[in-house]
């Protein structure tokens, strides 16, 4: 079972990648890939059988949910205060600024709490904090990623420059 969440994983970062057009410039990235490769990486992390994967995710999905919702509406709160961009920035709305910000981590804190018990009922503890790790092992997994390709593609493009 491993190995076949190992092959779909690899072949998930191999059809990932960012667009690009003939000259090799980012052109936007296929989301469905993406998700489809955080899927596959937590999946292979957490070695999820498929009993427990079954109850898993739409709990996992549920969690992702209300984060999005918890960013979107402290955001719009935040860009109503700063929405010229501007250094000038009041003091009462810094004060604002700053409640908002709190507002965002006790909510996110208080979201998380709620999930990890969810968690816990379907994994294992260790499973449970791998959960927690994830999406920055992701983040640095893709970052590295498009680093190596980025390094390569430098490469080719030196050698073609010197080739010519």
């Amino acid at each position: 079972m491993k190995t076949i969440y190992v092959g779909l994983i690899m072949l998930m970062f191999t059809t990932i990648g960012f667009a690009q057009d003939g000259n090799g410039s980012r052109r936007g990235y296929d989301r469905e890939k993406m998700e489809a490769a955080r899927i596959a990486f937590l999946t292979n992390r957490l070695e999820l059988d498929s009993e427990t994967a079954k109850v898993f995710w739409p709990i996992f999905t549920e969690y992702e949910k209300e984060k999005g919702v918890l960013f979107k509406k402290y955001n719009a709160q935040k860009r109503a205060l700063y929405s010229d961009r501007t250094k000038a920035l009041s003091d009462e709305n810094a004060d604002k600024m700053l409640d908002i910000y709190l507002g965002q981590k006790q909510a996110s804190l208080d979201l998380e709490k709620k999930y990890l018990n969810r968690f816990k009922e379907v994994l294992t503890h260790k499973q449970v904090w791998m959960v927690i790790r994830f999406d920055s092992d992701f983040r640095r997994s893709i970052m590295q990623r498009i680093g190596r390709e980025r390094r390569q593609r430098g490469k080719e493009e030196k050698q073609n420059t010197d080739g010519n």
